[in-house]
């Protein structure tokens, strides 16, 4: 870790913790390197825990990112999944995952632009329907998870990952602000996504078949 890293660790815990998710987002960006390692990101959200690790790799999804990009998330949210399956306090990542790095500008224009979004959506959130981000809630949220990191590596035709990014970036919401009723209109909007990816891979498939096959 270098010089710079660790200046910039040393002054984010002199700042108090910020108690937003939007502002977390902001403290995040802020550094002087290029890149920025998902390893160093889990550092400095330890305090996040499980949402904020999840909305950290749902919110590329929900834009249109170069090829891989999804790939990597997916397969990070399928890791995070498990991990609340299997109850596990804080998320962990294996170095494939936690090794790869990304732009910090990149970063910082995926903040500016999901920002505002979550600013709204923080105005009508609170603590609430606990049971849904308790222990037990999790594990459905970790099987839920799951699907939709699934759909995540695939690479999906025509509206791609979006829908599943979206969904994953509203339970992420719902469990770093402790709303339960969040969590669950993303649950609602993961089964959309999932039946959505399910015929979006049936209609790619029969096309497949139907170019083989021919007239």
């Amino acid at each position: 870790m270098d010089s710079n890293t660790h200046r910039g660790l040393r002054d984010r815990l002199r700042r108090p913790t910020p108690e937003r998710t939007s502002e977390t987002l902001r403290e995040l960006v802020v550094g002087d390197s290029e890149r920025i390692t998902f390893r160093g990101i889990l550092e400095q959200l330890r305090h996040r825990a499980f949402g904020f690790t999840l909305l950290i790799f749902a919110l590329p999804c929900c834009l249109p990112m170069p090829p891989g990009i999804p790939t990597v998330c997916g397969i990070a949210i399928v890791i995070i999944a498990l991990g609340l399956i299997a109850a596990r306090q804080r998320p962990w990542l294996p170095s494939m995952v936690a090794d790869k790095s990304v732009a910090r500008a990149d970063l910082q224009r995926m903040v500016a632009r999901m920002v505002p979004y979550l600013e709204r959506l923080e105005r009508i959130c609170r603590p609430r329907l606990a049971i849904v981000t308790e222990p037990v809630g999790k594990v459905l949220i970790g099987v839920v998870l799951l699907m939709l990191g699934g759909i995540m590596i695939l690479p999906m035709p025509f509206l791609g990952n979006m829908p599943p990014g979206f969904a994953a970036s509203l339970i992420a919401v719902g469990l770093t602000e402790r709303d339960g009723l969040i969590v669950l209109i993303g649950m609602f909007v993961s089964t959309v996504a999932i039946a959505l990816a399910s015929v979006a891979t049936w209609a790619a498939i029969v096309g497949i078949v139907n170019f083989v096959t021919g007239p």
